[in-house]
């Protein structure tokens, strides 16, 4: 006896069969990888290759902070348009020290899909300027005329992102500030001391989604007020949007956590540049935020604080 299959139900079988093959390949190619890569280091792909700020000398400092506490293995990616879901398969969570042009739909979603199932995400910086609608920066912050729609889904994995919308985002000039930890009971910050100093810009009006969860903030001093004639220089300039770069007065936002479906997200709005970078509060706060976004958890280093520019000897 023949059973005669409509063409519906021929194509449905085809499909249920090239998904379960694909599925396979996937996973196969996931355990083929896995031995490239130090044993039971947590493993971070950096995702950089064009940014307003120097993403030249800032990818290669996050990523010798991350080596340097001898529990990550990390690759560099700086052409994200090219990235599948089967690029990111191996990693356990993705670094963003990125901000230019999207990326196109197959990149796009493969990094959300990436998040949503359970990994991390940790965004550095500027890198929330991206993708949010506003034009696109080119090196020394110079506006390149390329205005594309934003990417919504972005906001929600991040959390908060730069516009210029009332309240404008912007920052004061950079100087040295104390950033509070107001969550000293997350693993990303538990047995820190309270406070930290930064040498960095002080971000402000970032718009934020529900959901999110500060860590962090610092106080917006308006005694650091730019001066007029800054004030008219950054509004007149060629490009670009209308911010706002007078202090707020406010305690701002600087470290949050966000979780995006299974996955978890944590966003640092400090780490201009590598001096920035290589001090002991962005340093200590960044990876341990890599562990977090990557596990979950986070395994408390001794010393607490600490800048891991330099390797120490006997890291567990």
């Amino acid at each position: 006896m023949f059973l005669r299959l409509s063409g519906f139900t021929r194509l449905a079988a085809v499909l249920v069969v090239t998904l379960a093959a694909g599925t396979h390949l996937h996973a196969q190619d996931v355990a083929h990888r896995i031995p490239l890569f130090q044993k039971g280091a947590i493993r971070v792909l950096i995702l950089s290759g064009q940014n307003n700020h120097d993403w030249r000398t800032t990818t290669p400092c996050l990523r010798e902070l991350l080596l340097n506490t001898g529990r990550f293995d990390v690759r560099v990616n700086e052409e994200p348009t090219g990235m599948t879901a089967q690029t990111l398969a191996v990693y356990d969570v993705v670094v963003l020290d990125y901000n230019g042009p999207r990326w196109g739909p197959t990149a796009e979603a493969a990094l959300s899909s990436f998040v949503r199932s359970g990994k991390g995400l940790v965004v550095v910086h500027g890198a929330n300027w991206a993708f949010s609608g506003l034009v696109v920066l080119g090196a020394h912050h110079i506006p390149t005329g390329i205005v594309e729609p934003a990417w919504t889904e972005y906001k929600n994995m991040v959390g908060g992102v730069w516009s210029d919308r009332a309240p404008a985002s912007g920052h004061a000039p950079r100087h040295t500030f104390v950033v509070n930890i107001v969550d000293p009971n997350h693993p990303i910050t538990a047995g820190l001391p309270s406070s930290f100093t930064a040498d960095d810009e002080l971000y402000h009006n970032m718009h934020m989604t529900s959901g999110v969860h500060v860590l962090a903030t610092a106080y917006d001093d308006p005694r650091f007020r730019p001066p007029p004639q800054k004030q008219t220089s950054v509004a007149a300039a060629r490009g670009w949007p209308h911010l706002d770069m007078n202090p707020t007065g406010r305690n701002e936002p600087l470290l949050w956590t966000v979780h995006y479906g299974k996955g978890r997200t944590f966003y640092t709005a400090l780490g201009h540049d590598v001096k920035a970078e290589e001090m002991p509060g962005f340093s200590t706060t960044f990876v341990r935020g890599v562990e977090w976004a990557a596990t979950g958890k986070v395994k408390t280093p001794a010393p607490p604080l600490r800048s891991w520019a330099q390797p120490i000897t006997n890291v567990h």
